[in-house]
């Protein structure tokens, strides 16, 4: 149970200082990702965000200028620091903005961003960035969401 505190913790922290700020919102040549898998779904930048599944959801405008919906069960709770966090999430959560950060710790993660960031998928799962897929790592490797040529 420490272990999976401290790993939510650890990327609730890189949350905060990878995720590069972005101008705008979505644009035609944004990149595209589509994820499904159980485990850490974290991501940042400029763009939007669809994603459901089960566990605890934690969401953040830092531009100041997002717009979201939370769909299902959950206990939501808003923190000083601009965090909101939905304590037994189980549903469906969007966002768009200029500069938003999205986690989901839990299973049945089914994720759909487009924009230009970046993501962390830590657990058991697949993904397709652009053209390219594959698996969610156990390490935790950061994924870049770029423009399309």
């Amino acid at each position: 149970m420490k272990k999976k505190a401290a790993i939510t913790l650890t990327l609730l922290l890189v949350a905060t200082l990878v995720f590069a700020p972005a101008a705008s919102a979505a644009g035609p040549r944004d990149g595209t990702l589509t994820a499904h898998g159980d485990g850490v779904a974290a991501l940042g930048g400029r763009g939007a965000v669809q994603i459901s599944g089960r566990g605890i959801l934690w969401f953040k405008d830092v531009g100041g200028d997002a717009r979201w919906e939370a769909s299902g069960h959950g206990e939501k709770r808003e923190f000083s620091n601009g965090w909101i966090e939905y304590l037994g999430f189980h549903g469906h959560f969007e966002a768009s903005g200029s500069r938003i950060l999205v986690i989901l710790s839990g299973n049945n993660i089914d994720l759909r961003a487009r924009g230009q960031g970046r993501c962390l998928l830590w657990g058991q799962g697949e993904y397709q960035i652009g053209p390219n897929h594959g698996d969610w790592s156990t390490e935790g490797e950061v994924l870049t969401l770029i423009p399309t040529p």
